[in-house]
């Protein structure tokens, strides 16, 4: 482990402008960054490294994770791939399509096309896409609801982060629309010369599990039809936790019956600190929780021979952020999240006030809010009771406000949010408790927030707001896993 802590020390001296856009529900393609090195990690395992960065666009309305894979399963060196480039041959090509096909038990069921293009065209290519894929929302509306809330720094050029990350760190992406893995150009070797060398052969393993992923459990389309962050985060974990657990078994030529145990014991969370020091919690958080606790979460269910489990997962999706943190509450004690509907705000927010935000916010995000003022034993407990979120934001010139309901598994839980809001309202807005432009209330298991407005105009219209606050559980069936087990 101290090993491991020292690579992670080596290889995370990053600008925060790489990171700031975790943060963010977008529609965004899907990329794979790495962050190149001198040198050599030295390392136990022959021919290991550590991949730095990864984004993943099977998404829709959600991040751009930055990743830490693990230990194992990364032949080669960043450092190595930068000094040996080369283009693969299609043979080559073909053979791992096909040895991946066999790890994986999933074929391929159409041709997925590598294109080579310049880091330009790239960054061309993905501001585009942001752009399109952003709909009625901004980079700059987005950003400043979540420092509004506490989640996010003030001041942050969302639009000119992602191109100055994308232009110079992106290496490979899956694009699930055009059906096709784009790879950046050898900065030495022109257009038509993509950067191929060993360490890229999980790079190509990674992307190609997202177009199996496409192809198979339509994912792509999947993702960009869910209008909830919390409830996509979840599905890309999935996603991610699946791409990494396959780039495991492609290096160990399969399934192994150890696998499981060994994931679970290296995504240790001890590691959490080592990486990206400095960085935001919401984008450290978000980063690890799609490929450690995804991958964590799939290994409870990986078979010994077989991916049944983790094909049956994606019929019967996760539905929150929650049932990932507690694989208990997916399965053996299912516990589906509460949608809230927020349908008399017109009172609260009067013409001038235009939407830019309308989301769930899940179990992960109020844990990540709480941890930056409470230890991370207390944040965790505030968090653990959360059962639905709605967050609607609006901004009127330079002004933000928001109404965020809550609504929880017990009134002690809720009672536990009331106390710790106000606990920490202080210390995330730089006002004291008789700030006028706050308000909260809680009845029974429900709890609602409101900041930005006037405290008078905010309990004239209160009592309407609770009155058509709409709370519906989502409708979920677990996966059959018994049928499986006892198939077998």
């Amino acid at each position: 482990m101290e090993q491991l802590t020292r690579g992670f020390k080596n290889l995370v001296g990053c600008d925060i402008r790489l990171c700031v856009l975790l943060t963010l529900d977008l529609n965004c393609l899907h990329t794979r960054p790495i962050k190149k090195q001198t040198g050599k990690m030295k390392n136990s395992l022959d021919g290991t490294c550590v991949r730095l960065f990864e984004r993943v666009d099977l998404l829709p309305s959600t991040t751009i994770p930055l990743i830490i894979l693990f230990l194992l399963g990364l032949s080669g060196c960043l450092g190595h791939a930068a000094r040996n480039p080369g283009t693969r041959s299609p043979d080559s090509i073909e053979a791992l399509r096909s040895r991946l096909s066999s790890v994986r038990g999933l074929k391929f069921v159409d041709e997925v096309p590598m294109v080579v293009e310049t880091r330009e065209r790239m960054a061309d290519y993905i501001d585009n896409e942001v752009r399109q894929n952003m709909g009625k929302k901004t980079l700059e509306d987005v950003s400043l609801v979540y420092a509004k809330l506490g989640l996010l720094p003030l001041g942050v050029d969302l639009r000119a982060s992602l191109l100055s990350f994308y232009s110079s760190q992106t290496l490979a992406f899956y694009d699930s629309r055009a059906k096709k893995v784009f790879l950046a150009a050898n900065p030495d070797g022109g257009s038509g010369t993509a950067i191929l060398g060993k360490a890229d052969e999980k790079v190509i393993v990674h992307e190609l599990t997202h177009a199996l992923q496409d192809q198979h459990f339509s994912l792509g389309s999947r993702l960009r039809a869910l209008d909830n962050g919390d409830k996509a985060l979840a599905l890309r974990s999935i996603a991610e936790g699946d791409a990494v657990l396959t780039e495991y078994a492609y290096s160990f030529g399969g399934v192994s019956e150890w696998l499981s145990s060994y994931i679970r014991q290296i995504c240790n969370p001890a590691v959490e600190g080592a990486i990206l020091p400095g960085t935001p919690a919401l984008i450290r958080d978000k980063m690890l929780f799609q490929y450690r606790t995804g991958t964590t979460f799939l290994s409870h269910f990986l078979g010994k021979n077989s991916w049944f489990p983790i094909n049956l997962i994606y019929k019967y999706p996760p539905l929150s952020t929650e049932q990932i943190l507690h694989p208990e509450k997916y399965s053996a004690a299912p516990d589906p999240p509460t949608r809230i509907t927020l349908k008399s705000l017109s009172g609260l927010f009067s013409a001038e006030w235009r939407e830019i935000e309308n989301n769930t916010l899940g179990e992960l995000l109020v844990q990540c809010l709480f941890k930056q003022f409470l230890p991370p034993a207390g944040a965790a407990a505030v968090a653990n009771g959360w059962d639905g979120d709605r967050l609607v934001a609006y901004r009127n010139g330079e002004e933000v406000a928001f109404i965020w309901a809550t609504v929880w598994d017990s009134k002690k839980d809720a009672e536990e949010f009331y106390e710790k809001y106000q606990e920490i309202r202080p210390m995330k807005s730089g006002t004291g408790s008789a700030d006028s432009r706050f308000y909260i209330e809680k009845r029974d298991r429900a709890v609602i927030v409101v900041e930005g407005l006037e405290r008078d105009r905010i309990k004239g219209n209160i009592e309407t707001v609770w009155l058509g606050m709409v709370l519906e559980e989502e409708p979920f069936q677990p996966p059959p896993f018994s049928s499986w087990i006892d198939s077998r």
